[in-house]
C-alpha cells in the first residue's frame, strides 16, 4: 500500500515584509542577513566556527530538491530525484517548492560571500535528493530509495524534514541501513500541535527527533508532544534560502536543519567519531528547559553547540600529528616536525594523489615511498605533480597510535622564482625561472619590451610588464618542460 509523506513547514513569508528577530548580535561577517539569523547564535554555531565549519562532511537533504540558489551553489553536490520508484538525475533534483532549499540553507549556506546569510556548517556539502513534489507530497518508498542512495554516496548526516502518520517498512529498513553504514539520521518531529499523534519516521528510535522553539526558547503553537521527542532547536521565523531568494519559514523542518548542521560540525571536527557518539553528545549537552530532565515537550532540551564541542574535546583529546612545511618543488628537502611528539617508533613517507587533512589511517590514494623511513625526505621526479605526507607510529599514554600529516604539494618540476626586476636592469634568468631538470634551457619574450640576451633578461628603462617563456629540452627522467610567467618592471 502506498504510504505518503509530506514536508513539515509552515508560515512562508518574505523577508521584504519587515520580519524582526530578537537578536542583538552585530554580525562581523559580510553576509548581510546573518544578524537576522537568530537561530545561528541561539545554538552557538558562530562560537565554534573557529574550530569547525563542516568541511569534508556531506549532508543529504532528502526533500523537495535543493537550489538553484547563489548562496548554496558552492556547497551543492550533483543530486538525484526519486519518483514512482524511478531514479533520475541531470537537473531533476531542482527544488520547485522551496522547502528543500530552505532546509539546505539552514545547514550549509555559504559564509562570507556577501550573499544572504550563513548555514550552521557553512563549509559542509549538501547532497540534494528530491522525493517530494512541488506541493510537498511524496511516497515513502521513494524516500527509502533516497536514504539508501545518500548512505551509499558518503553522507554522514541525512536530514528528513518530512513525515507521515504510518510506518513504512521499506523506509525503516533504509534508515537502519544508513545507520549501519555510519550515517546519523535527523528527522522533524511534526507540526500537528500538542494533541496530534507522533509523526513518523521521527518516532523511530533510529532517528533524532527534533522539535522547535522560538527565540525565547518557548514551545511553539505547532509543536507536537511525546516520548519520541529527542531535542529542540530554533524553528520560528527562520531566514534561509528558497527559490533564489531568502525567506522566513517556521516548522520542525527548520529545527531539524539546525541539528543536521550541528552534527556535520561534530563529524568534521573529529574524524574518529561515530554516528552513535555524535547523537549521544548532542543529546547529553543540550540545555535543559521545561521540566527537569527529559520531557515530552523539549526532549533533552535545546541544542548547545558550545557545550557539545567541549564534550567532544573531552572524549577525544587531541592526537599529535607530524607536520611538514613545503614550497612544492621537485628536489626540495622535506623535514618532518616531530619535536612535540614523544616516543616516536617509526617514520614513513607517502606519495599521494590528492590533498587532505591530518588522518589516523593511511588514505586510500597514498602509497608508501620505498626506503623513505627517516625524518627527512627529498622529493624526486617520481613525486612530480603528486602530494606528500609523512606518517608516524608512536605511543600515547601507553597506547600505540598512528597519525599521518596534512598533504603538502603538489610538487612541480619547473617553477618561477621571481616576478619583479628593476628598470634598465640585467637579471640572470636563473633567478626568475628554475627547474630540477638539467635539460638545455631556452627563453623567449612573448610580450612587453624586455629582451633576452644569452641567459639574462634586459629590462626597459620604464615601468612595464613582460611575459617570458622558458622551455627545457627533454632529459631523463624529465620530459620536455615549459613555463610562462609575467615579470613586472618597476
Amino acid at each position: 500500500m502506498r504510504k505518503s509523506l509530506a514536508s513539515l513547514a509552515i508560515c512562508l513569508a518574505s523577508l521584504a515584509s519587515g520580519l524582526a528577530f530578537s537578536t542583538q548580535v552585530d554580525a562581523a561577517a559580510n553576509d548581510p542577513l546573518l544578524a537576522q539569523q537568530w537561530g545561528i547564535f541561539a545554538i552557538g554555531a558562530d562560537r565554534v566556527w573557529s574550530v569547525t565549519t563542516g568541511k569534508g562532511v556531506t549532508v543529504a537533504v532528502v526533500d523537495s530538491g535543493s537550489g538553484p540558489h547563489p548562496d548554496l551553489a558552492d556547497n551543492l553536490l550533483p543530486g538525484r530525484s526519486f519518483f514512482s520508484s524511478v531514479e533520475t538525475q541531470d537537473g531533476n533534483d531542482i527544488d520547485t517548492s522551496g522547502h528543500g532549499s530552505h532546509v539546505a540553507g539552514i545547514i550549509a549556506a555559504a559564509a562570507n560571500n556577501g550573499i544572504g546569510g550563513s548555514g550552521v556548517a557553512p563549509n559542509a556539502k549538501i547532497l540534494p535528493i528530491k522525493v517530494l513534489d512541488q506541493v510537498g507530497q511524496g511516497d515513502a518508498r521513494d524516500v527509502a530509495a533516497g536514504v539508501r542512495f545518500a548512505a551509499d554516496n558518503g553522507a554522514k548526516v541525512i536530514n528528513l524534514s518530512l513525515g507521515g502518520t504510518t510506518e513504512s517498512p521499506s523506509l525503516t529498513q533504509a534508515i537502519q541501513y544508513a545507520t549501519d553504514k555510519g550515517a546519523l539520521v535527523v528527522a522533524a518531529a511534526g507540526n500537528g500541535g500538542a494533541t496530534d499523534a507522533p509523526k513518523w519516521p521521527a518516532s523511530l528510535d533510529l532517528t533524532i527527533a527534533v522539535t522547535a522553539v522560538d527565540p525565547s526558547k518557548n514551545v511553539t503553537s505547532f509543536d507536537q508532544r511525546g516520548d519520541y521527542i529527542d531535542i529542540a532547536a530554533p524553528g520560528t521565523g527562520i531566514a534561509s534560502t528558497a527559490k533564489g531568494d531568502y525567506v522566513a519559514l517556521s516548522g520542525t523542518s527548520m529545527a531539524a536543519g539546525f541539528v543536521a548542521g550541528a552534527a556535520a560540525l561534530l563529524f568534521a571536527a573529529e574524524p574518529r567519531i561515530t554516528n552513535t557518539q555524535v547523537r549521544d553528545i548532542l543529546l547529553r549537552t543540550a540545555t535543559d528547559i521545561g521540566e527537569p530532565g527529559r520531557d515530552q515537550t523539549f526532549g533533552f532540551g535545546v541544542i548547545n553547540l558550545v557545550a557539545a564541542m567541549a564534550e567532544l574535546k573531552r572524549i577525544f583529546p587531541p592526537i599529535a600529528a607530524p607536520q611538514i612545511v613545503a614550497i612544492g618543488r621537485i628536489g626540495e628537502k622535506l623535514v618532518a616536525s616531530l619535536e612535540n611528539i614523544s616516543e616516536v617508533n617509526s617514520v614513513k613517507w607517502f606519495r599521494c594523489d590528492s590533498t587532505g587533512p591530518v588522518a589516523f589511517e593511511v588514505p586510500v590514494d597514498c602509497t608508501a615511498i620505498p626506503r623513505a623511513i627517516n625524518s627527512s625526505y627529498t622529493t624526486t621526479q617520481a613525486d612530480s605533480r603528486r602530494t606528500i605526507r609523512v606518517g608516524i607510529d608512536y605511543m600515547l599514554a601507553g597506547n600505540k597510535q598512528f597519525a599521518i600529516s596534512t598533504a603538502v604539494g603538489p610538487f612541480l618540476p619547473i617553477w618561477q622564482n621571481g616576478s619583479e626586476v628593476k628598470p634598465a636592469s640585467s637579471t640572470p634568468l636563473a633567478k626568475l625561472f628554475n627547474s630540477a631538470s638539467l635539460g638545455r634551457r631556452t627563453y623567449r619574450v612573448l610580450s612587453g619590451t624586455c629582451r633576452v640576451t644569452g641567459t639574462r633578461l634586459i629590462a626597459p628603462a620604464g615601468p612595464s610588464v613582460c611575459r617570458v617563456r622558458m622551455n627545457i629540452a627533454a632529459r631523463a627522467p624529465f620530459p620536455k618542460l615549459t613555463i610562462t610567467g609575467d615579470i613586472s618592471v618597476q
